[in-house]
């Protein structure tokens, strides 16, 4: 189908009955356009005339039956209908066409060879129809069940964000929810011993494993082992036995008593003399307990032990060197003993593979005995309690899982019982009576913000890519008593992924645009009213325009104009800025040049001209037969039919 018959029938009936009864053969020709229709001579005024009234009469009952069934069936429909009454005025127009041209035979022809150019609007456009809807809605309602108690608002109220609209009694779902906390109790204590029976399980597998895995005595620092008896590679020791203790002998203490009037005298750092059977030590004074008695306090003494020649109980004196009271000597004596030691116990029972002995001296975790245990622990039996253990965790937890998601679902239903709006806007749909009971299969309340209003349009394939956002659109809604509201818009976005619509015609592929339609001031716009839209394409306003048909494509890619010569006041032709040579196979018609121009927007009627020719200057309408363009009589008469 071609453009202009495209857009004839993307027309609102108005439009359409009108441009039916104009007979003019370039219907969109700009009123000042020369040369309109010639008359033609020969026939008498009364013949005319009654012919004209019998088709008038027949338009005007077409135009009746369009009307009638516009009134039974919706806006898609009489689409179509005005359509089918449009072909029938056309069949009656062209039967009074025949008649006349049949009467004028041999008259000169109808059809206008020349035109002016002008200034004029001029535009391309996309046009089709779909339904005004809110781009913010909300419906309140679906999921809930119970009773409704309270219905606050009416269909049409403006209602605004946090105001409440219906309420249903909760009762049932708090029943619901109290039994849903029962059992989620009963769950956790369920998952609660599951859990604990994973830990007893996995405690005695560990405490197996380390008496199988861990089979040597290591020094737990640098010092010197005593063993508690004598022990020999070979002999068996239980788990848990003591083979000795660590000592650390490189350095040794003495705690000795000191008179209390010497309590301020003595301080930690001071340098002291340990007296033993095997001479005289020096040491120094490291801590101090002034309250450990009455007549006497106590003092402890560091002495250095590298060569280990002293032993722990070996009795000793001590005096220290004070400088407010001289040599200050100790009330009695002491013994010496270990400043660090530590208990050493076989890891696990077996037999004893390797060991040196007694007083030697070991780094920081040196082995000191090694224990072999050639019997593997049975762990079986806690394995299979840890595995039934785990099992029952499990499904403990996807039970609580399960009950904490309904009871969530349960206090939000309570919550949503009480159904508010969360925007700005009107009720919509209202589907709820106090007393009746709701299922929660449908809103009860739908709230629309229809200060924004949107208008979804479905785009061919050849057209969606003439179609972008910031374009600017004009409509004409479709009004409850049957008025036509006109309204402006602007493409707001473009879907680029098509959809599938099937039909009755198969599978159409579509792209979707978003239009959003400028608001009214003091008038909100109904959602669900019937919209014919225009997209304007392309657009020029106040522009040089020449019908189309006038247009000339030559073969090396020009574009001109048959343009008439113009005479100045001497008689003498005014050559033009640029004129283009006559392609071969076309003949310039008697007193015009083929004149270069550049074209802008244009449309099946008329082209915009951006430079070439002037205002007011006349050009040739359809060259030749010859020409891309030219246009013949039959397809002109064609076309006004």
């Amino acid at each position: 189908m071609s453009q202009n018959k495209k857009k004839f029938f993307g027309k609102h009936k108005d439009e359409q009955e009108q441009d039916l009864e104009q007979t003019q053969p370039l219907p969109s020709m700009p009123e000042n356009t020369a040369d309109k229709t010639v008359q033609t001579e020969g026939n008498t005024a009364s013949e005319e005339a009654s012919e004209k009234a019998d088709a008038d009469e027949k338009n005007e009952k077409a135009e009746q039956l369009a009307k009638s069934f516009c009134k039974r069936f919706n806006r898609s429909q009489c689409v179509r209908v005005i359509i089918a009454a449009g072909l029938i005025i056309l069949l009656v127009g062209g039967s009074v066409f025949a008649v006349i041209r049949s009467r004028n035979t041999g008259t000169e022809d109808t059809i206008p060879t020349t035109a002016v150019v002008t200034y004029g609007d001029i535009g391309t456009y996309i046009e089709g129809s779909g339904e005004t809807a809110a781009r913010n809605t909300e419906e309140l309602g679906l999921g809930i069940e119970g009773k409704i108690s309270q219905v606050l608002v009416s269909e049409g109220d403006e209602v605004h964000a946090g105001d409440p609209l219906v309420v249903v009694d909760p009762t049932g779902i708090r029943e619901q929810l109290t039994a849903a906390q029962a059992e989620f109790t009963a769950a956790q204590s369920e998952l609660t011993n599951a859990q604990a029976a994973i830990t007893q399980a996995q405690s005695r597998i560990a405490s197996a494993q380390s008496q199988y895995t861990h089979g040597s005595a290591t020094a737990p620092f640098s010092g010197k082992f005593i063993a508690s008896s004598t022990f020999a590679v070979g002999q068996k020791v239980s788990a848990g036995q003591t083979i000795g203790r660590m000592v650390n002998d490189s350095q040794m203490q003495l705690a000795v008593q000191f008179s209390s009037e010497y309590t301020k005298d003595i301080k930690a750092g001071q340098t002291a003399t340990i007296s033993t059977s095997v001479g005289q030590i020096s040491a120094v004074v490291s801590s101090i307990d002034s309250a450990s008695g009455k007549s006497t306090f106590l003092v402890v003494l560091t002495v250095q032990n590298p060569s280990g020649a002293l032993a722990q109980g070996t009795s000793a004196t001590a005096t220290i060197n004070s400088d407010s009271a001289g040599t200050i000597f100790s009330s009695g004596s002491g013994t010496l003993d270990y400043i660090k030691e530590q208990v050493i116990t076989a890891p696990i029972g077996g037999e004893i593979t390797a060991y040196n002995g007694s007083n030697h001296t070991y780094s920081s975790g040196a082995v000191i005995m090694s224990i072999s245990n050639v019997t593997a622990p049975d762990t079986s039996d806690a394995r299979s309690s840890l595995t039934a253990a785990q099992s029952t965790a499990a499904a403990a937890q996807a039970k609580v899982s399960e009950i904490q998601t309904r009871i969530l679902k349960l206090q939000q239903e309570i919550l949503d019982a009480t159904m508010t709006a969360s925007i700005d806007g009107v009720v919509t749909s209202l589907n709820a009576e106090e007393g009746e009971e709701t299922d929660g299969t449908e809103p009860l309340v739908v709230v629309s913000d229809l200060s924004d209003t949107v208008v979804t349009a479905e785009l061919m394939t050849d057209e969606v890519q003439s179609v972008e956002p910031g374009q600017t659109v004009t409509m004409n809604m479709y009004t409850m008593d049957g008025s036509e509201l006109p309204l402006t818009g602007v493409v707001d976005s473009v879907s680029p992924e098509p959809s599938q619509n099937t039909g009755s015609q198969g599978s159409l592929t579509t792209f979707k645009a978003i239009i959003t339609v400028d608001s009214i001031e003091g008038q909100a716009i109904s959602s669900g009213m019937m919209v014919d839209y225009k997209i304007a394409v392309a657009e020029s306003d106040s522009c040089l325009i020449v019908p189309t048909s006038a247009i000339v494509h030559t073969a090396d890619g020009s574009t001109g104009v048959f343009t008439k010569t113009l005479i100045d006041k001497d008689g003498n032709e005014i050559p033009f800025d640029d004129t283009l040579p006559i392609p071969d196979g076309m003949e310039a018609p008697e007193g015009y040049q083929l004149v270069a121009v550049e074209t802008g927007v244009s449309d099946a009627n008329n082209t915009e001209i951006f430079w070439g020719v002037d205002e007011g200057a006349t050009v040739y309408l359809n060259a030749t037969p010859n020409t891309s363009n030219a246009v013949t009589d039959e397809e002109n008469t064609a076309y006004n039919s």
